[in-house]
């Protein structure tokens, strides 16, 4: 539904006036700017009861929209905490108090840093080298009453000057060079004095340190390269104890990029608001194990691991959400035991916020050679039919799918992915066993143009199943043929290591070779993995290594059903010329259905 979002910045504002405080977080203020960085307006933010009895508290917040024209802009100011995460779908973004352009909102960050949302939404932050960001009026009453601010050259300093014009004190705020610093001084340059009339003149060093003469002496710098919210956020870990009907302790850590995650509980707090993928990975022994993934407490998804007695089976599903600050992300087992050194949990931030991104489930079984998920958590574009089953690109670019797909009874089939620009992509094979549920994951991924589809294919699945995937990239932003990219398969069986997966799909791939087994990263940055290894009548275990170097293990089983199918998925941050491998430490690992997929997710 439209709305204006002139009024809503109304709202905001008359927020701020009613709150009973005058001075509080400083943060950038502007309606229409290309850069946040670029805004030179700023407004004090205060925490506080308003006029109509609630409670609010305000952070700083960016905000990113595209206009119908395609226009991206960004709006800064103090935004209300409370609806940091409620990104609108459809909106009127103001320029002027007359004016307003259509156009939808892709992105809210908030942090809570003096003028911390300089950047945000994914758009360019201050240099890391640069002079400091100071209050810049000239002659006004009160220092409070400067809302303008410019950045200051390397070789400049802040500066403040309280003067008397006819009989009245004004003050005067800018940029200063140090030579020009110097003779307001008797002694240091950066420091407090009063002239001989007894005004105030200052210099300092640190952003808005200018801001009134009688703190001056106390300012700190307020370093814009350090904000509350990380860059980046993912993590990947291993439970090293076994869990049994309690949230699963994943006390091994791997990656923690960003500070998330805490192995001391288990909970993944999140840093920074925006879209997040999750998967976890479920091992038991002759049993039914069930695992939820749950946010602050409340049920987002449910995966099953099912076996018969003195055999193992592994599950691993997938969940993209749209989270708020301070949400709280954990793996409960709510039935059966989840066994230690196989059970795995992973995230991470989709930075990309103007990228589309969805996730759907099963609510029941269904049967059909397209599979039709009904349960929609997520669909930012609506881009995904629960009438047909497609996913549609709503514009140009690489995207990555996830799909776990699970059946009940005695039932083996195939899973698959379908592409309507007629990409050929692998299989994974599900195989239960009367009485017993069985499931496959695999990740894929397309460089697909806007209107292209996507689907699952398979002759039936079982509730829980899951098929979900968001944009990581544009075409106009990378060059396909040297972005750090794979999907590969094993042409047939193998006890070798590295496991040599020699069909690589797509002709745009980048940094995996089919005839070695190795990924080798060409950048610094956090990585993507999963690897499916198929058993064939036997046990196999198979660990993935970083320059030869076990990370973690995983097992597959196929003793009892005559197949079994077990996926991982690894989040690495990895350094230029590391490489990443599978590698077999004991049994056959068969041929067809074994799979391993890579993707840079972010450069660092």
């Amino acid at each position: 539904m439209k709305r204006r979002f002139v009024e809503k910045l109304f709202y905001l504002v008359s927020l701020c006036i009613a709150i009973r405080s005058a001075q509080g977080l400083m943060c950038l203020r502007c309606f229409d700017v290309t850069e946040p960085r670029l805004c030179n307006k700023i407004e004090h933010c205060q925490d506080g009861e308003i006029e109509i009895s609630m409670s609010i508290s305000l952070v700083c917040a960016v905000q990113q929209y595209r206009a119908d024209n395609r226009d991206i802009g960004y709006w800064t100011g103090c935004y209300p905490k409370q609806e940091c995460a409620a990104v609108d779908n459809r909106t009127v973004v103001s320029t002027k108090r007359s004016q307003y352009i259509d156009g939808v909102v892709q992105c809210r960050d908030c942090c809570t840093s003096d003028i911390c949302n300089a950047y945000g939404c994914g758009s360019h932050k201050y240099p890391a080298t640069r002079g400091p960001i100071c209050f810049d009026c000239e002659n006004v009453s009160d220092p409070r009453d400067c809302h303008t601010v410019t950045p200051c050259n390397l070789n400049q300093k802040c500066f403040i000057h309280e003067k008397s014009i006819f009989g009245k004190r004004y003050f005067t705020s800018k940029c200063e060079s140090i030579m020009g610093c110097l003779p307001h001084f008797t002694g240091p340059v950066v420091g407090r004095r009063r002239d001989l009339s007894g005004l105030c003149i200052h210099c300092c060093d640190g952003d808005l340190c200018n801001s009134d003469c009688s703190t001056a002496s106390n300012a700190t710098v307020n370093n814009v390269n350090k904000p509350a919210m990380p860059d980046y956020v993912a993590f990947h870990a291993v439970a090293y104890s076994p869990t049994n009907n309690a949230v699963v302790i994943f006390d091994h850590v791997i990656t923690n990029v960003g500070g998330g995650y805490d192995n001391t509980t288990g909970v993944f707090t999140v840093p920074t608001p925006g879209l997040y993928v999750f998967s976890w990975t479920i091992e038991t022994y002759g049993q039914r194990t069930e695992a939820v993934l749950l946010v602050n407490g409340v049920q987002q998804a449910l995966s099953r691991a099912d076996q018969a007695s003195s055999y193992y089976d592994t599950t691993t599903s997938f969940a993209v959400l749209k989270l708020s600050l301070g949400d709280e992300v954990k793996v409960k087992v709510t039935k059966g035991n989840a066994l230690a050194k196989h059970t795995l949990f992973s995230g991470w931030k989709i930075n990309k916020t103007e990228d589309a991104a969805f996730s759907v489930s099963l609510s029941r079984e269904v049967t059909g050679s397209t599979i039709v998920f009904d349960n929609e958590t997520l669909d930012t574009d609506s881009a995904y039919s629960t009438s047909t089953g497609r996913f549609v690109a709503p514009r140009s670019g690489l995207y990555v799918f996830m799909m776990s797909g699970s059946t009940y009874g005695n039932y083996e089939y195939s899973c698959k992915l379908y592409f309507s620009n007629g990409e050929s992509q692998p299989d994974v094979w599900v195989d239960s066993a009367s009485g017993l549920y069985d499931s496959s994951s695999l990740m894929s991924f397309g460089w697909l143009n806007a209107g292209e589809y996507v689907n699952s294919e398979a002759s039936r699945m079982a509730s829980h199943s899951v098929f979900a995937g968001w944009q990581l990239i544009d075409d106009s932003s990378v060059n396909k043929t040297t972005y750090p990219l794979f999907l590969a398969h094993l042409y047939s069986d193998s006890s070798r290591t590295p496991v040599v997966f020699s069909r690589i799909y797509s002709s745009y791939h980048h940094g995996y070779s089919g005839s070695t087994g190795i990924f080798t990263a060409d950048r610094d940055g956090i990585y993507i993995f999963l690897y499916n290894i198929e058993a064939n009548r036997g046990l196999v275990r198979t660990d993935l290594r970083v320059n030869g170097v076990e990370k973690f293990e995983t097992r597959s089983d196929g003793r009892h059903s005559g197949y079994d199918d077990t996926s991982a998925v690894a989040v690495l941050e990895l350094s230029s010329n590391d490489q990443v491998s599978v590698g077999v430490k004991y049994g056959t690992v068969d041929g067809g259905q074994s799979l391993f997929f890579g993707t840079l997710l972010a450069e660092t």
